[in-house]
């Protein structure tokens, strides 16, 4: 193969990893829904029982939906120019395998991607697709960025390979059968597969899907087979119950395959609630983790008091019924304090 030319830095000739810096002559400007937002309600969603799962700890019976256009192809743009700076790059990256990494914790950096999760339309949409009322679990979990790129390795610097804004097509370099040789080693690996720390995630692709081999994200069935599921498109996201279902981001072979998770956890205070830190104190910096992690379990834990003094001033009960109330809410909210502290251990 030619080598690459200044303008094509990839060692296959693309330009999708063109370095582009954020171009700062444009006026800084935040999410709008009238621009940037292009929500469908999903159809065809799959349950926990079609995968032949369990509800017994499940918010909802759905597992995970149907794909659904979410982003406008201006909003996957700014985005991306926004998350790809080189100082969130150095500051706010971690490797893990081998051609890939994550950014994590890096909102305050990133104005516009802020905006799209403190935007109340973009929370109504995604609530709207789960069919529950939901709310970001807290601002560190907010825009998690997996990045995947080909041809990236352990000693390659990550800013010499910054994805462009625009997403680019992917080269055809594998076979579909090559591709699934892959996936077989990488689906019978026991490491990658798990179950988030959050009751809900969306997953919303970033990249060009056009071309891709691989990349999807798969889903483990109650009788241990394997269901794939991927956005048909830049934009394109799906809700999906992670701290329910069992899965593994497979391998996208060609170009780059960037994916967005944000995590989610019922508004309503008094829905079922198993957060944990357990799958992110690993790659998370501490210090903004467990704040947040304690100011959100401590704001849940403050609606929980307003409620129970709301009923107690409102209801006219017996002293027995006051007696019962007192006692189940002292026993609940003694294990989600005792659990609150001991995932900070």
């Amino acid at each position: 193969m030619a080598a690459a030319t200044a303008a094509q830095t990839s060692s296959f000739g693309s330009k999708a990893f063109d370095k582009v810096e954020q171009n700062l002559s444009e006026p800084v400007s935040l999410f709008d829904p009238s621009k940037h937002l292009c929500f469908e309600q999903p159809k065809d969603n799959v349950m926990l029982k079609d995968l032949g799962l369990s509800e017994e700890n499940a918010i909802s019976p759905l597992a995970i939906t149907a794909p659904f256009p979410l982003f406008t192809l201006e909003c996957v743009r700014r985005m991306r120019e926004e998350m790809f700076q080189k100082k969130i790059i150095e500051g706010y990256s971690q490797r893990m395998e081998p051609g890939c990494y994550t950014l994590r914790g890096f909102t305050e950096h990133a104005p516009f991607l802020e905006s799209v999760w403190r935007s109340p339309e973009v929370m109504d949409a995604i609530s709207a697709a789960a069919g529950v009322d939901l709310d970001v679990i807290f601002e560190y979990e907010m825009g998690h960025i997996n990045v995947q790129v080909e041809g990236l390795t352990d000693e390659t610097p990550l800013t010499s390979m910054i994805p462009p804004a625009m997403p680019q097509p992917h080269p055809a370099l594998t076979t579909l059968e090559e591709a699934e040789k892959a996936h077989a080693a990488q689906l019978s690996a026991a490491g990658p597969w798990h179950k988030d720390c959050y009751p809900w995630v969306i997953i919303i692709m970033l990249s060009d899907t056009t071309n891709m081999i691989g990349g999807e994200t798969g889903l483990r069935k109650g009788d241990g087979t394997v269901v794939k599921q991927r956005g048909p498109g830049v934009g394109w996201a799906y809700v999906l119950q992670g701290g329910c279902v069992e899965h593994i981001a497979l391998k996208s072979f060609g170009g780059e395959r960037i994916a967005m998770v944000t995590s989610f956890r019922p508004r309503d205070p008094m829905q079922l609630d198993l957060s944990h830190l357990g799958g992110v104190k690993g790659n998370s910096n501490w210090d903004p983790l467990f704040k947040q992690w304690s100011l959100y379990r401590l704001g849940v834990m403050e609606q929980r008091i307003n409620i129970l003094r709301e009923k107690l001033r409102k209801e006219n009960l017996t002293y027995t019924e006051i007696s019962k109330a007192m006692l189940e809410w002292n026993e609940g909210m003694y294990k989600y304090m005792e659990h609150t502290a001991a995932q900070m251990k």
